[in-house]
């Protein structure tokens, strides 16, 4: 057989082969003789390497001399395409854009916060105003009805993100067993949900949970609550609270969570679900070990967005309670707005912005902590 047939590759250093498949025997015959001959007696070393860099030079290969010659210098990276501070050159219009939106309203309400401007005229003519330092906090902070409806606002976002949250990852996992078609149906409808907006969300739910002819009581009637007829749901503000707007909440915040944890969920791979009903794990079981860990990331993202949406609600109060809400409604987004517009106290209104982010970044710190830590192990 030919070498160049052989289908053994060559030794290397023996054979090159070149662009028009030939086959000669490269030097390493050649780099032994010259071997043989430097350590041959009588041989004057000098004239040896002479006569090798001589036929290297034939050759057309050019002998090195000294050490190596260094790489070339790289080029220096800095505010460049190939430098690392490229992510902050792409990002720095948003950042640009974000300040300028926000950042003249937030320092406004944070001077504001520690002026005394509790009147339009003061707010109208900037000369009456005056620096009061902390006796703005102090004021708000020292007040029993700020506490009251601070709880009242923890206590809103605790029922309505559990809800919100628990109702979509059930109705998410019911949108991953159905067809196709119906999958595709109930995703319309839900982002037609989810298209409406929350001014029209509140007179559509008041009018269902309305005292006389209401939806709700009328369903409650048929299914044997005769006292139910005519009932009015916001006579008491604990129940018109935590049950007619939190229903608003939840039926406005299921769309996103519905669609987004539906999607989480077409990442796990079908597989690891088989392994595991293979193993002997029941439904439950698998949702819990195999399929909450790889959506726990944007669980987790959802959780703390619908908490900060919550934490804020004032359209719905303020439609169902059409554009009068009681001192028992009240949550920090409709206190803010009855104090800074209603009463024009600009100054403590701003107090209680500031006390509103304060309080939400020390709620979230724990869900960041767990976003940076999943960040890290990825």
């Amino acid at each position: 057989m030919s070498e160049t047939s052989s289908p053994r590759a060559a030794p290397r250093g023996l054979l090159r082969t070149d662009a028009s498949g030939t086959v000669d025997r490269l030097g390493r015959h050649q780099d032994q003789d010259q071997d043989q001959d430097l350590r041959a007696p009588g041989k004057d070393p000098s004239t040896t390497m002479s006569a090798i860099q001589s036929d290297s030079r034939e050759r057309g290969v050019e002998p090195s001399e000294g050490r190596a010659p260094a790489p070339p210098p790289g080029r220096r990276r800095g505010a460049t395409v190939q430098g690392r501070y490229i992510p902050y050159i792409l990002i720095l219009p948003a950042i640009v854009a974000l300040v300028g939106v926000m950042g003249y309203p937030l320092l406004r309400v944070i001077l504001l916060a520690f002026q005394n401007v509790n009147s339009y005229l003061r707010l109208a003519v900037p000369s009456l105003d005056r620096w009061i330092g902390f006796q703005g906090f102090t004021r708000v902070l020292s007040d029993a009805q700020f506490w009251h409806v601070v709880w009242r606002t923890f206590l809103f976002t605790f029922e309505v993100v559990t809800l919100s949250v628990a109702l979509g990852l059930v109705f998410a996992l019911l949108l991953n067993r159905v067809s196709r078609w119906a999958k595709i149906f109930v995703s319309t409808v839900l982002m037609f949900v989810w298209a409406i907006p929350a001014l029209v969300t509140g007179t559509v739910f008041r009018w269902l949970f309305a005292g006389i002819g209401g939806v709700i009581d009328y369903i409650c009637y048929l299914l044997g609550g005769s006292g139910m007829k005519n009932h009015d749901w916001f006579a008491n503000a604990n129940e018109g609270l935590y049950v007619v707007v939190a229903a608003a909440v939840v039926w406005g915040a299921l769309p996103f969570l519905v669609l987004g944890l539906n999607a989480a969920m077409t990442q796990v791979p079908r597989e690891l679900v088989e392994a595991a009903r293979v193993d002997g794990a029941n439904p439950v079981q698998s949702f819990r070990h195999v399929i909450l860990p790889i959506i726990r990331p944007f669980l987790l993202l959802c959780t703390s967005l619908s908490f900060i949406w919550d934490f804020q609600v004032f359209t719905q109060i303020w439609s169902l309670r059409q554009n009068a809400p009681e001192p028992g409604y009240w949550t920090v987004g409709v206190y803010l707005y009855e104090e800074g517009f209603t009463s024009s106290h600009y100054s403590t209104s701003s107090v209680i912005s500031v006390a509103m982010i304060l309080l939400m970044l020390a709620v979230l710190v724990a869900y960041i902590r767990q976003v940076v830590k999943i960040g890290g192990q990825g």
